[in-house]
């Protein structure tokens, strides 16, 4: 911990743990950007948000500063570390978002699963 957060100067680094902090950051970033999912990267600093329409945003949160930007799906790829975000925006850059796959992508959205009952065993075979 440094002087000055020691001191209550200053503010802590922000981060986005949950969806609803996703959702929240991008409401203070994109105003008219409805979103109601998100994945976040694995460091909390950056996040895609989806919207009813199935647009994208990309949520950049560095220091105490939200940034976000539309991106569109052809602007995202998977590498090894996680998906790769190219925005062509000097701004924004590259961003990874590290620990999220394409999996998690394509569930971006979607309802959960619903949770099937545990099964019973009726009745016990016997040894022939």
């Amino acid at each position: 911990m440094g002087l000055s957060a020691w001191l209550g100067l200053g503010r802590a680094h922000r981060m986005m743990r949950s969806v609803d902090e996703a959702i929240e950051a991008v409401g203070v970033a994109l105003p008219r950007f409805a979103a109601f999912d998100a994945v976040i990267a694995e460091d909390g600093r950056a996040a895609l948000v989806i919207d009813s329409t199935g647009a994208i945003a990309l949520v950049l949160v560095r220091g105490t500063r939200v940034r976000a930007r539309a991106v569109d799906w052809a602007m995202m790829r998977q590498t090894h570390a996680g998906i790769l975000v190219e925005t062509g925006d000097r701004r924004f850059g590259e961003v990874l978002l590290a620990g999220v796959t394409a999996i998690d992508i394509r569930r971006l959205g979607m309802p959960p699963l619903p949770q099937r009952e545990a099964a019973t065993i009726v009745g016990v075979l016997e040894p022939a």
